[in-house]
């Protein structure tokens, strides 16, 4: 089944003498079951792509299609209801709440999107496999940068999303946690059918994704 489907995206920031194309006439297409890595020099576009496949930002022009809807067409409740419902995020930048524990953080997306998470017992084995189950109950400023960045990962994926979307996932993670995370995300995508995006430099990741895209100049070509 196909998830992302982008047509023809063009993105360009500033203006006359200072404008500057990001993404050039970007086609690319992704599928339940799919593990896809982009990478590319810092500056390149990735995290660009990533929000306008997000439905954070939309493109010059070009259409984007994310589960048979074309999302650059919505309207701005609608664009988040539908990023509330079908994407989950792992952001480069550790947002968590600074005043609530782990556990809370959970909880806040409780309060925000109350049907549709993990169970409590689901979640229990997600902080487990990420080996996060010891600081349930302590502060971000508390947590490793390591740790933080799983903290991350588990957030993005409570809410079951179809659609995974992954800013730079391990670059704070050491090799043993690289191969856990990864296998996490490999899994997700085969066993449950999610379609998982991950921009990243990081080679480590390579070996499990199903394809590899290069983006250089605004331009995106297949590798793998």
């Amino acid at each position: 089944m196909e998830t992302i489907k982008l047509t023809n995206i063009n993105k360009s920031f500033g203006e006359s003498q200072n404008k500057f194309k990001v993404l050039n006439n970007i086609n690319f297409t992704a599928n339940a079951g799919e593990l896809i890595i982009i990478t590319g020099p810092s500056g390149s576009g990735k995290s660009t792509l990533l929000t306008i496949m997000g439905a954070l930002r939309n493109p010059d022009s070009g259409s984007v299609e994310l589960m048979d809807t074309h999302v650059d067409q919505l309207k701005s409740k609608a664009k988040d209801q539908f990023r509330l419902n079908k994407l989950g995020f792992i952001l480069q930048a550790h947002d968590l709440v600074p005043f609530l524990t782990v556990q809370e953080q959970f909880t806040l997306v409780n309060k925000v999107r109350p049907q549709g998470n993990m169970t409590q017992t689901q979640l229990a084995k997600l902080l487990s496999q990420l080996n996060l189950d010891s600081v349930v109950d302590h502060f971000p400023n508390e947590l490793s940068g390591g740790q933080s960045q799983r903290v991350t990962i588990a957030r993005g994926l409570y809410t079951k999303p179809d659609i995974i979307l992954a800013d730079e996932p391990t670059a704070a993670l050491d090799s043993k946690r690289v191969t856990e995370v990864c296998q996490l995300l490999s899994d997700l995508a085969k066993k449950e059918q999610k379609t998982v995006i991950v921009v990243t430099h990081d080679d480590r990741v390579n070996q499990y994704a199903d394809h590899i895209y290069n983006l250089v100049d605004g331009n995106l070509s297949l590798l793998k």
